[in-house]
């Protein structure tokens, strides 16, 4: 047995499996105080191989976007986030003055997303400037990392994602009432000083543009977040993880 933990804080099946378990491999440091020292590993998180790095090449070109413009790529998880789409509509024509925003509003929230942004910004000088897409398929996810300034998002296992392709971030847990896992998970990506964390309960219209602010337009600050997020990626973790099994397998062959 060989397992992976992919939250900050490990579940009960986890825990109780890694009694038995030959290896145990983990995806934030934080996690390996909860196990075995002698066959425990920080390796990071696996991430598909089609995604793992920002295309620069071409994706302004390919997003219609403009060069010279910020871009926020805002990521609520494949099915979209509410609370972040809310927050995001109360300051749209203010982020269209300064920026450029692809917004992943997921499949459900998609047509109220698109009726919303074009009823806020029916007198706004830049329209074109908000870009909404119900879902981002493989190709776009990568255009759209490689054009961003910064990405706004939740907890889950996009944070691995955003620290591979090297990029600031403010994250935005789900609420502990619903998921405990996503709040440990974004606070301990945040102590390695790789983004910017604002609860649920602190997210106003407001809150979110002034963080937005302190870090588009400083280039310091991105550049200390985006060193960060690479020092936490691990971009060999698939690899470490498989040649791991590998060799428990070969072991039971000898």
């Amino acid at each position: 047995v060989m397992i992976h933990e992919s939250d900050a804080v490990p579940g009960r099946v986890s825990k109780w499996s890694a009694r038995f378990a030959k290896r145990i491999a983990v995806s934030y440091e934080d996690a390996t105080r909860f196990f075995p020292i002698e066959k425990t590993a920080w390796t990071g998180q696996p991430i598909r191989e089609e995604i793992r790095q920002p295309a620069k090449e071409g994706a302004f070109e390919y997003l219609k976007l403009d060069p010279t413009v910020p871009v926020l790529f805002i990521i609520g998880g494949s099915s979209g986030s509410q609370i972040i789409n809310e927050a995001i509509f109360g300051i749209l024509p203010e982020l269209c003055d300064k920026y450029q925003i692809i917004h992943q509003t997921g499949g459900k929230n998609f047509e109220e997303a698109t009726a919303r942004a074009k009823f806020a910004l029916e007198k706004h000088e830049h329209p074109e400037r908000y870009i909404p897409f119900a879902f981002l398929g493989p190709l776009a996810m990568k255009m759209s990392a490689g054009a961003a300034t910064l990405v706004i998002s939740r907890a889950g296992s996009t944070i691995f994602e955003i620290a591979s392709w090297g990029l600031p971030s403010i994250i935005i847990p789900i609420s502990e009432s619903v998921s405990h896992d996503q709040r440990k998970n974004a606070f301990s990506y945040a102590r390695s000083g790789a983004c910017v964390v604002i609860e649920e309960s602190n997210l106003t219209p407001h809150v979110l543009l002034q963080e937005i602010e302190k870090i588009a337009f400083n280039a310091e600050y991105r550049k200390a977040l985006s060193t960060h997020a690479l020092e936490f990626s691990r971009g060999d973790a698939a690899e470490t993880i498989a040649k791991e099994i590998v060799q428990i397998a070969l072991s039971h062959e000898k």
